[in-house]
């Protein structure tokens, strides 16, 4: 610590040349002056340091009563070395641009891991960080992992914990799927409060459990949606109700239809990544990797990053775009096509509309003539959870 101070003040290597170099050296003790790395050379010669501004105020009259000669060996200190680049400005520029640069790249994020959960949700976490401004080259001293975390918890529903941390230079995303029961309501009703249960779907009850309330409509009968079902009489009503519930879905078989098919044109835009600034490559046509390209209105595309390191930790990288050409084309297609074409459509329409939780009891299709046109039509019979509380 003394010599850091030391070297902050400036210090001089002095040697002292005379009959009684002794005397000098008690003086500068009774001036209670800073004295280290006395050393003896001879007897009428000794070394030593002393701090620059005792050196300057002191050292004259010491010299002149003890009558001695003071030779300075070397100046130490800040203030010596600034003045000793002074004549070296290009390499004093580059040493503090070194220094600036060397800061802020210890001081931003350089790699993001992203873990647990699966990859939907982490994909989700990536795109949430992008739109909250948190990626590479972010400064890690801008971001409150806590308040960070709670803003990604708070966006996905689907998970139950979510952590953030700092590594060094590196961002780390813990992620943690949990499972949520919500009881279905159709107003916010509180456990206290008196309600009834109704259907949320017209539906034929299969089977109901009564937890508390009185049940108003048999096993069996047919009800409609929002018809209560349990009377909870004054009191929070608590039952389960099994449903069976159909769903249907049709569409027309058409031979004409229009599809989305690639030209066979590609192009590929190249940009440079430099801690999370994107750099894209000049787009004028006169540029040799420019010529010959066209803009397309139609397409597809794909992008992809590519990062430094072994595991893409270095925030210095490429990114490139490819993109497909597109184009509207209507087809004929045969009549065994256009049935295969609305099977699918209508199959995908009632996977979508049936509940995950539904068990399917029995389905049917077919093709129906209707009207000069054929249409294929399918329906679903599904057993589901359809009780809702409702206020009295």
């Amino acid at each position: 610590m003394y010599k850091f101070m030391s070297y902050i003040q400036n210090y001089v290597e002095i040697k002292i040349i005379g009959e009684r170099p002794q005397k000098f050296i008690n003086i500068c003790l009774r001036r209670r002056l800073a004295i280290w790395k006395l050393e003896r050379v001879s007897d009428r010669e000794f070394t030593l340091c002393m701090l620059a501004g005792d050196f300057k105020k002191n050292v004259r009259s010491a010299a002149r009563k003890s009558h001695i000669k003071v030779k300075i060996l070397k100046k130490n200190g800040m203030l010596y070395s600034l003045r000793r680049y002074r004549s070296r400005k290009t390499l004093f520029i580059v040493s503090l641009l070194l220094t600036a640069l060397f800061y802020m790249m210890s001081s931003i994020v350089w790699n993001i891991q992203i873990e647990g959960a699966d990859a939907f949700s982490r994909l989700q976490t990536q795109s949430l960080l992008n739109e909250l401004g948190v990626k590479r080259g972010s400064f890690l001293s801008n971001i409150n992992t806590r308040a960070l975390a709670e803003q990604l918890l708070q966006n996905q529903k689907n998970l139950s914990w979510v952590g953030v941390r700092k590594h060094g230079m590196t961002l780390s995303v813990e992620l943690e799927k949990g499972t949520f029961y919500e009881e279905k309501k159709s107003e916010n009703i509180l456990a206290e409060d008196p309600c009834n249960i109704a259907v949320s779907k017209d539906c034929l009850l299969y089977k109901v459990t009564v937890e508390q309330g009185t049940q108003v409509i048999s096993t069996g009968d047919t009800a409609l949606a929002g018809q209560v079902v349990i009377s909870g009489e004054g009191k929070h009503a608590k039952a389960e109700i099994l449903g069976c519930v159909w769903y249907r879905a049709e569409t027309e078989v058409v031979t004409e239809t229009e599809v989305l098919r690639p030209t066979g044109n590609t192009q590929k835009l190249h940009s440079l990544l430099i801690f999370g600034l994107k750099i894209d490559a000049p787009a004028w046509k006169w540029l040799p990797w420019n010529w010959g390209k066209k803009d397309f209105t139609s397409y597809d595309s794909i992008y992809n990053e590519k990062y430094a390191g072994t595991n893409g930790n270095i925030p210095l990288g490429t990114a490139t775009l490819i993109k497909r050409e597109t184009k509207w084309e209507t087809i004929t297609l045969s009549e065994e096509e256009a049935k295969i074409k609305a099977r699918t459509e209508v199959e995908t329409a009632l996977d979508a509309a049936i509940p995950d939780d539904g068990k399917i009891l029995r389905t049917t299709a077919s093709f129906v003539k209707r009207d000069g046109k054929i249409y294929y039509v399918a329906a679903a019979e599904v057993l589901e959870q359809v009780g809702i509380c409702v206020a009295p």
